[in-house]
């Protein structure tokens, strides 16, 4: 009778061992699947820079070649942006006037920062070669074909790349890395350095909130060529585009 109790007592705590099992694989599973599923769909990530790249946004994008600039002077930058950035979160109370306030410094800052790369004095400057850069040319119009985002605008300078692209189907970070790793591998077959980085790992982005900062944005990046004096006119340029549908926002 005890040995009948007791075998039936081991087998119900054996199914209730073996039902608990499941549900903490059946969660685990899940829990898997949530994270991967809240990491491909994530806005907000962080490498060196921190990036806010919302679902559906309008984002003006920039980045460069590998060692176009001194780590030193870059970092210096960085600090001294980042310590700035800081003091107005602090002092600013009125939530509006502070997201202005931030603007504008970040504004600054990559002037600051792309006028360094303008300057073209450190570093390579591979995109010069027609055929490096209509690898990036060909890359931007193929995505846009394919709808993988739609492109407004790009300039593709000596050492560095300006874009403004929309109606990404991916996160920006996996658009980003996916481009620059074809057109990397590309650029580097011609140029006989296969395995080295051809782009830098981090990449600018910034989400464009208005009209007006869409003008000025599109104004500035077609611009470029010209404010390096690499040319008399932005059309001049053979790797600026503009997409037509965004003519009316030139100045």
């Amino acid at each position: 009778m005890i040995t009948h109790i007791m075998s039936g007592v081991f087998i119900f705590f054996k199914n209730i061992a073996e039902q608990r099992s499941a549900l903490c694989n059946f969660i685990l599973n899940n829990c898997e699947i949530q994270t991967a599923t809240r990491t491909m769909n994530k806005e907000f990530y962080n490498r060196r820079l921190p990036h806010w790249q919302p679902t559906g946004a309008v984002f003006d994008i920039c980045f460069r070649l590998a060692g176009s600039l001194p780590k030193e002077k870059w970092h210096q930058l960085k600090e001294t942006r980042d310590h700035r950035l800081k003091e107005l979160q602090k002092t600013i109370e009125n939530e509006e006037e502070r997201k202005l306030a931030l603007q504008k410094e970040h504004d600054f800052y990559f002037g600051k920062y792309d006028k360094m790369l303008d300057e073209c004095d450190f570093g390579p400057t591979w995109l010069k070669q027609s055929e490096i850069a209509e690898i990036v040319v060909e890359a931007f119009h193929f995505r846009h074909n394919e709808g993988i985002f739609k492109l407004i605008c790009f300039s593709i300078m000596p050492n560095h790349v300006h874009a403004i692209i929309y109606k990404t189907q991916k996160p920006l970070f996996r658009v980003l890395q996916s481009l620059k790793n074809r057109t990397g591998n590309k650029a580097n077959a011609i140029l006989n350095r296969e395995g080295l980085p051809f782009w830098h790992p981090e990449s600018y982005d910034h989400v464009i909130r208005n009209r007006g900062s869409l003008k000025r944005k599109i104004n500035y990046q077609l611009q470029n060529p010209v404010e390096a004096d690499l040319c008399a006119k932005w059309s001049d340029w053979n790797f600026n585009y503009l997409n037509p549908e965004f003519s009316k926002f030139l100045t």
